[in-house]
């Protein structure tokens, strides 16, 4: 009998595993940071994001990721920094990742309301394997590869572009440029199998529609790719924004889930959000859903001393 953790292990330790790795969000639109480097000080202050992710609910051992992000502009408008952690848990496997985020933002019109902005990141990455938790049909005297627990850091260099306005936002990054083998670490590798990381493209754009003096209507769309690994991915979020204060919406990932969203910008410097996504995969089965929840405050002292009551960042 094999125990609950097995199925990530299944995806994540053997080298077979054709699925995205990086870490995934229904509501990437509040925290692209954790995505592209060259987001930091796109909100133009102080910006603080956490999210939290629990997905494929009753499924033992199902991925749970956590992740928090700040950034800002410098003094120097034109130089931003960032910095972001993240924890992804999929059964026996825990990787925590720390990047420190560097941006360039060059404006593209006069009243330096459009700006792009070049971005990298660099940080280490620690990816932890407890595989004596996972039970086998014989036990770990017949099968040494479980007999023992891993763990090891990886260094990263991520590279993003990322252009937008209070209006629209459109970026392409490589959060993984290092990517590589872990075979290095021997306990990493069960026969002939090798746990490997690999490049990820992310592309993204939205724009904020108006509808009316009350009523916006906002569509992103995020691109995922892993080059010769997996199909290409997309993301698809619609949301409708009433009077800058309430965010209704649905979102849909190709082949794998649809769900629905709400946003709530509490005061104009702090927003919630809550995502529910129903999975249409051959997990569904096993699944009610997976659950998202996230937070952010803008700290405005950056350049103003205070929040702006009007003023409302959409991306």
């Amino acid at each position: 009998m094999i125990k609950k953790y097995l199925l990530s292990l299944c995806v994540f330790v053997s080298g077979v595993s054709m699925a995205q790795q990086d870490v995934q969000y229904t509501m990437y639109r509040f925290n692209p940071l954790i995505f592209n480097p060259a987001a930091a000080g796109s909100r133009e202050a102080l910006s603080l994001a956490a999210a939290y992710r629990l997905q494929w609910v009753n499924v033992p051992g199902a991925p749970q990721t956590g992740s928090f992000s700040i950034h800002s502009p410098l003094q120097n408008n034109n130089i931003a920094l960032g910095l972001t952690f993240v924890n992804d848990r999929i059964g026996v496997t825990h990787t925590n990742k720390i990047e420190g985020n560097f941006a360039y933002r060059i404006p593209l019109d006069k009243s330096k309301k459009i700006k792009l902005s070049l971005g990298i990141s660099a940080g280490v990455m620690n990816y932890r394997a407890k595989l004596s938790e996972v039970e086998t049909q014989g036990g770990a005297a017949t099968d040494p590869s479980f007999s023992q627990n891993a763990s090891i850091w990886i260094p990263n260099v991520g590279f993003g572009l990322y252009a937008y306005s209070q209006k629209f936002f459109i970026g392409v990054s490589v959060p993984n440029l290092l990517a590589g083998s872990y075979k290095t670490n021997k306990v990493f590798q069960t026969g002939a199998n090798t746990s490997h990381q690999y490049y990820h493209l992310y592309a993204t754009g939205g724009y904020v529609f108006d509808l009316g003096k009350k009523v916006k209507f906002a569509p992103s769309v995020m691109m995922k790719y892993v080059p010769k690994y997996a199909p290409i991915d997309f993301d698809f979020n619609a949301n409708f924004i009433f009077i800058d204060r309430i965010w209704i919406g649905a979102s849909y990932r190709l082949s794998d889930s649809y769900g629905f969203m709400a946003a709530f910008n509490i005061l104009p410097q702090l927003r919630v959000g809550y995502a529910y996504d129903l999975t249409v995969s051959s997990i569904s089965k096993f699944t009610t859903g997976s659950h998202e929840v996230m937070l952010g405050y803008d700290f405005d002292f950056v350049n103003k001393g205070i929040v702006n009551p009007r003023y409302v960042r959409y991306f």
